[in-house]
């Protein structure tokens, strides 16, 4: 048996155990095996609780020893934490997602695909069914692992995986799978061939149907480094950045409708990258927030699908359109009960008839009808 793991456990040291899982998860798949399930098991019996620090830097493997050695770690006794050394992959984003905290250093990477399965020999097709529902069970499988941790829907999920979704760490972290970003560790990253190296764990990207996604993001984020000086006048900027937009997602802006420079800024890195992927990611955030409802929120949405704005960017300004139309609904209520009153009023035939009241006594009555007497003919 070879370990597809190691463990660093200082035995008289309280602090943290290590278990590194590098490279491939697996040579053979774990489906049937009872040995190495339980090897895994008793290595990490041999921590007695001891608070765990599991390290992935893996291309995928075996989606059957992933499940198990996540299911272990999510009943292990100490406390889990994950760190991405560089790439989590496949399978290996199951792992990761063991960890009650997870940890990505900024220029690492996180992708989901289908799981698939080799066959060798011959099949009809009442055989080649079966695989294909028994890929179904195993996909959703991986699904329902990723519900716990993410923000996404069973819908996106699958989407994403089907598209097989390459992410920096940022998105990693917008859509839940990670925590954590850690600025002060670097991941030393490079193609060479048809290979990614990462932090020397080498991975052959012919197992992979979207290579060429990975390859832009990795050009992306050479010119994003290039870029980065720009970031503290951004910061110097941001509300009046905030401003404009707002201006321009309510029609407010410039004549001519022209973007601002923060927007073409972001239509331009938008388009550095791989734009497929990310502007069919941009929409589905966007639907998302839509209420569907024909209205402002929806105008908005649209707005911002058109001029290249992200889910993130436009949803303080829909909070702020959705607590106004609130407010507007109860103000709305008041008005027709006003409204109402008068008429029951007129309809009584009362309304020439003069009060004789006290004056004294019934002043103030008498001002709070004037008052709503006032706002109704001001309505």
């Amino acid at each position: 048996m070879k370990k597809c793991w190691k463990i660093r456990n200082a035995a008289d040291s309280s602090e943290e155990a290590e278990l590194l899982i590098y490279g491939d998860i697996s040579d053979e798949t774990w489906w049937g095996d009872e040995v190495t399930p339980r090897q895994f098991h008793d290595d990490l019996a041999t921590l007695e609780g001891k608070d765990l620090c599991v390290r992935i830097n893996s291309g995928g493997g075996d989606v059957f020893a992933a499940v198990a050695i996540y299911n272990q770690l999510k009943t292990y006794g100490g406390k889990v934490t994950t760190r991405i050394d560089g790439l989590a992959a496949s399978a290996a984003t199951i792992i990761a997602c063991a960890g009650e905290q997870v940890i990505m250093p900024r220029n690492a990477l996180f992708m989901i695909h289908n799981p698939a399965m080799f066959a060798f020999g011959g099949y009809d097709a009442n055989e080649m069914r079966e695989c294909a529902e028994q890929l179904d069970v195993v996909k959703q499988t991986i699904v329902n692992t990723y519900l716990i941790r993410s923000s996404l829907s069973e819908e996106e999920l699958c989407q994403m995986m089907d598209d097989e979704t390459w992410m920096t760490a940022d998105e990693a972290l917008d859509y839940g799978f990670v925590d954590t970003i850690d600025e002060k560790e670097a991941v030393t990253n490079s193609l060479r061939g048809g290979r990614l190296i990462m932090n020397s764990v080498s991975c052959d990207l012919s197992r992979y149907k979207n290579a060429a996604q990975l390859k832009e993001l990795l050009q992306n984020k050479i010119k994003h480094t290039a870029k980065a000086g720009k970031g503290d006048r951004k910061m110097e900027n941001k509300e009046n950045d905030l401003i404009e937009k707002l201006k321009n997602l309510l029609g407010m802006g410039n004549a001519d409708n022209q973007p601002t420079d923060h927007q073409e800024t972001a239509i331009e890195e938008t388009l550095a990258g791989d734009a497929v992927s990310q502007e069919r990611q941009r929409m589905m955030a966007l639907d998302a927030l839509d209420d569907h409802k024909g209205g402002a929120i929806s105008k908005m949405v649209d707005e911002a699908k058109r001029n290249g704005t992200s889910a993130e960017q436009l949803k303080p300004f829909l909070d702020i359109a959705k607590a106004q139309a609130d407010a507007n609904a109860e103000n709305g209520k008041a008005v027709q009960a006003i409204k109402d009153l008068v008429r029951d009023n007129l309809e009584s035939g009362t309304a020439g008839v003069q009060a004789s009241l006290p004056a004294a006594k019934d002043a103030g009555k008498q001002a709070d009808i004037d008052a709503v007497v006032a706002c109704a003919n001001r309505k």
